[in-house]
């Protein structure tokens, strides 16, 4: 009688195990900025975040893509860089491993 309550458990327990497994956290950071023809020099800010993606490659493809739909307005061109692990410090200061475009 206790195997048959223990099983499903044990199911369920199994299946979590294997679906956090498969979970994994994206790497990369857009920072956008559609008003502006060149990359700010300000610190960035997370306001300008405008996505996670799991690599470089993704990353300056959405890019690419709001630039077009920019282009398409009457707004400038728009700017971007690609932040790579990006995280704040113990300052609150928004910062990444290495920046890409």
């Amino acid at each position: 009688m206790k195997l048959s309550y223990a099983l499903p458990n044990v199911l369920f327990g199994l299946g979590l195990l294997l679906l956090s497994g498969c979970t994994k956290t994206p790497e990369w950071t857009l920072f956008y900025y559609p008003d502006v023809s060149a990359i700010p020099v300000t610190p960035l800010q997370a306001e300008d975040i405008n996505g996670y993606y799991d690599s470089l490659e993704q990353c300056q493809s959405k890019a690419h893509g709001m630039q077009r739909l920019s282009r398409s307005g009457v707004s400038g061109f728009g700017s971007y860089q690609c932040g790579h692990l990006c995280e704040f410090d113990d300052k609150s200061v928004l910062v990444c491993k290495t920046m890409s475009q």
